[in-house]
């Protein structure tokens, strides 16, 4: 019955422009999840995905919110993982600074994380995007990278400012 209810709130958020998503994190273990108010990274992420949709099966955007210490999915096609907190293995592999794919056989795709900044190159806080690419698009790590890099590209030239992620 949970899980029926949680499907009717998705998609009535949905419906509802998906500005609200962000209701799902409140019910969360405050260990793992915060509160997250991002509607213009929202509707980017639904955007772009929208845009890139033959390319891509999932697509989130991580960053530090103001007056935060935590990274957190601020943004993701999945509204209930809005507010997740960022694992250390995702913050390990930001650390690096670069684009990053890993081979998911049992899903047939390559796992990527990329670092992104605003339309200007400022830092974001700890942005970085996550995506999943399938085998069918990409035959290696590299074109799958090729394919993140032009997403994350897109999605960069649309962000005025860190702050306006969250307006």
């Amino acid at each position: 019955m949970q899980t029926f209810v949680r499907k009717a709130v998705v998609a009535i958020a949905l419906a509802a422009g998906v500005s609200s998503v962000s209701v799902f994190a409140q019910s969360q273990d405050p260990s793992t999840y915060m509160h997250v108010h991002a509607p213009f990274a929202q509707s980017l992420v639904m955007k772009v995905k929208a845009a890139h949709d033959a390319d891509l099966v999932k697509l989130g955007l991580h960053a530090t919110p103001p007056g935060e210490t935590d990274n957190v999915i601020i943004a993701n096609i999945t509204a209930a993982k809005v507010g997740k907190k960022s694992s250390a293995a995702d913050m390990e592999k930001l650390a690096k600074q670069q684009p990053i794919a890993v081979r998911l056989d049992k899903d047939k795709t390559f796992d990527l994380l990329i670092p992104i900044t605003d339309a200007k190159g400022r830092d974001l806080s700890g942005g970085f995007l996550v995506m999943e690419v399938p085998y069918t698009k990409a035959a290696s790590e590299e074109e799958a990278i090729k394919i993140g890099l032009a997403v994350r590209d897109d999605m960069q030239r649309q962000i005025p400012s860190k702050e306006a992620l969250y307006k």
